[in-house]
């Protein structure tokens, strides 16, 4: 087990691959292009996903910390609800709160107590189901880019792993077996083009699923929020109606 281990890694120190990239055809070297402008803006959206989810749930968890320190009072809970711009949370607080506001535009209406409570109940619910949408399709922006790499350069790479193989076998067929060198250019592309496939597509998928699942999260985070909060505007909505009468 030793001595495979160690032949293993004398062997790992013998691959050159900037080698094996100069022996590539330009059908490889396109291939690798490909996988390598793919894999540079994974790692822009990689880092830029991770960045953006992560000040948002830590924007967040501040907003809802100090809610709760406070007073309690929704006015407060408003007016610091603007210095928290990358929490969903603020945001949907935000315009809840402004749409709670606008209930007074049924006064005097000649609607009852319980229209007024109903239609401002529906306006709020509509209200926070756009901004929620709005924040989902804001953090998934550019995820599609990571799917589309993790199920595209795969197959990039088995495109020049095929290209590479018809090339050694043509070269065998013209130059015989004695002639290795020959199929140097060959082989060289097809092994290449599958690892530069692999180091596009690896990451990609792992990090899409990642953040996908940071997304899920901050969704559940976001519903939650916003029944609770429907619940306490509804109440303080109930508590000025009676105070009128």
């Amino acid at each position: 087990m030793i001595e495979t281990l160690c032949l293993a890694a004398i062997a790992a120190n013998h691959v050159n691959l900037f080698e094996a990239i100069g022996q590539s055809d330009i059908m490889g070297l396109a291939c690798l292009a490909g996988c390598l402008v793919m894999s540079v803006i994974s790692w822009a959206v990689i880092f830029y996903k991770s960045f953006q989810i992560s000040v948002a749930a830590r924007q967040s968890d501040s907003f809802i910390g100090r809610c709760m320190s406070g007073s309690g009072s929704l006015d407060e809970a408003y007016r610091h609800s603007s210095d928290y711009p990358s929490s969903p949370l603020a945001r949907i607080f935000r315009e809840a709160y402004l749409e709670m506001q606008m209930e007074n535009w049924y006064s005097g209406t000649g609607y009852t107590g319980d229209e007024r409570m109903t239609a401002a109940r529906v306006g709020l619910e509509r209200v926070m189901e756009r901004v929620i949408s709005n924040e989902i399709r804001r953090m998934e922006t550019y995820l599609i880019f990571l799917a589309t790499t993790s199920s595209v350069a795969p197959f990039i790479g088995l495109f020049g792993t095929v290209w590479g193989v018809l090339g050694v076998f043509q070269s065998l067929n013209q130059a015989g077996s004695s002639a290795l060198s020959s199929l140097a250019p060959g082989m060289a592309t097809a092994l290449t083009a599958t690892i530069a496939g692999l180091v596009a597509a690896i990451p990609a998928s792992a990090f899409y699923n990642y953040l996908t699942n940071k997304i899920s999260v901050m969704i559940s985070r976001m519903d939650s929020f916003a029944l609770e909060l429907l619940n306490i505007m509804q109440k303080k909505m109930i508590a000025r109606l009676a105070g009128e009468r």
